[in-house]
């Protein structure tokens, strides 16, 4: 089966697919490299990786259910079905000879069907094209997006019966609102039919047709890594190289570092940093809305009960741990400990959760509290390292 892949109507390169939806082989002379996603261009098979990665993981939510159903054979079947197209870029992969346009199928102007979470064979209509950027939608956790009163959104759900990761959206949300931060996504919460949990959570599409999201992995790879340089010099390196201010991203890393302790937020991976990019120049604007913060506040753990486990929290970013993270942080003053989220008020969203034990959330609120304070002891200066040891040498006398 060949296609175009194409970014907007610009050619980029023929690509020969398999019946799973996979890619069997691609023209490696790209006609506009430049229009290229950012890849490895050490790597032979980049563009079988990229759209592998493009795909809707198979563990995402009900997924696997959903394909049964409609007797697709896995995620890139599904992708090659709704032809590439997402929410967050403009690359779509079109038949060849199809004739069909950008205008003709780009999702951010066109009607779409949201059929993973929400969506129900009832609600196809015959004037909307069977099309859908939830093909393309990346992470584990229940997820679809939506349009909503003609505005596009996404709608996510939680892992367990709990509601603990929207709640936790909201009020990662309240703490950037109190800061005075102006980039960051906005999340409330939303009742969700047919689930275990209360709530899931609602936020709106930050992308655009003048503005698409690259991630930080996308970014990372996409130039060769000196071996003298880590990656997240590196990423700031690059970022550079592509027309963004390198000191105004650094303060941006060290406000997300600094919010993400103190909300203990341990999944800020490199797809859940991003960059927002230029529709035409191509030049990297700046960086995107922090999002996905629902990995926080201890959810699916037990609350650390000491200064020492709570300075033990292991992360998924450019370091293994949060102490390893606050030591990428140039300016320690860009977080105002004085404007955060109060435990009393935490403690009143988790209590909306009809499921949530209430000695569950009171421990919460203590771990957030010796957080914040743990934080305040930074910022004057206090080596959170020896703190950590220094509490180890204590127990064992």
């Amino acid at each position: 089966m060949l296609y175009v892949l194409k970014r907007k109507d610009d050619i980029v390169t023929l690509i020969d697919f398999l019946e799973d939806g996979s890619i069997y082989k691609f023209h490696q002379e790209l006609i506009h490299p430049e229009l290229a996603p950012l890849h490895d261009s050490n790597n032979h098979d980049w563009l079988k990786g990229w759209w592998r990665r493009r795909s809707v993981p198979i563990n995402q939510g009900h997924i696997r259910e959903f394909l049964e159903k409609k007797d697709l054979i896995g995620p890139e079947d599904y992708l090659l079905k709704n032809l590439g197209l997402s929410l967050t870029d403009y690359y779509w992969i079109s038949p060849l000879d199809s004739g069909l346009t950008w205008k003709d199928v780009n999702l951010f102007e066109n009607e779409f069907h949201k059929d993973i979470l929400f969506g129900s064979d009832e609600e196809i209509r015959d004037d909307i094209p069977h099309y859908t950027p939830n093909g393309s939608l990346q992470g584990t956790l229940e997820k679809c997006w939506t349009i909503l009163n003609g505005e596009r959104g996404m709608i996510k759900g939680n892992r367990d019966q709990f509601s603990a990761e929207s709640i936790n959206e909201v009020i990662a949300s309240k703490l950037h609102e109190l800061q005075g931060s102006n980039n960051y996504t906005k999340y409330k919460l939303v009742k969700i039919d047919g689930r275990e949990y209360d709530y899931g959570c609602y936020s709106k599409l930050f992308t655009s047709t003048t503005k698409e999201l690259i991630s930080a992995y996308d970014v990372v790879t996409s130039e060769k890594q000196p071996n003298d340089t880590s990656s997240f010099e590196h990423f700031i390196n690059v970022c550079g190289h592509h027309g963004m201010d390198t000191e105004a991203l650094r303060a941006y890393l060290d406000y997300m570092i600094m919010s993400d302790f103190v909300l203990s937020g341990r999944d800020r991976h490199l797809s859940n940093i991003s960059i927002l990019r230029d529709a035409d120049t191509l030049q990297f604007i700046e960086p995107a809305p922090i999002y996905d913060s629902g990995k926080c506040l201890f959810v699916q753990d037990s609350v650390p009960a000491n200064e020492r486990d709570l300075l033990s929290i292991k992360t998924e970013s450019f370091k293994s741990s949060e102490l390893k993270m606050l030591s990428l942080v140039s300016d320690k003053s860009c977080l105002d400990i004085t404007k955060l989220p109060s435990r009393s008020w935490i403690e009143e969203m988790y209590s909306l959760d009809s499921k949530m034990d209430e000695n569950r959330i009171k421990l919460i609120g203590e771990g957030y509290e010796r957080k914040v304070d743990l934080f305040r002891r930074f910022q004057l200066g206090e080596d959170l390292n020896q703190t950590k040891l220094a509490f180890g040498g204590r127990k064992k006398r």
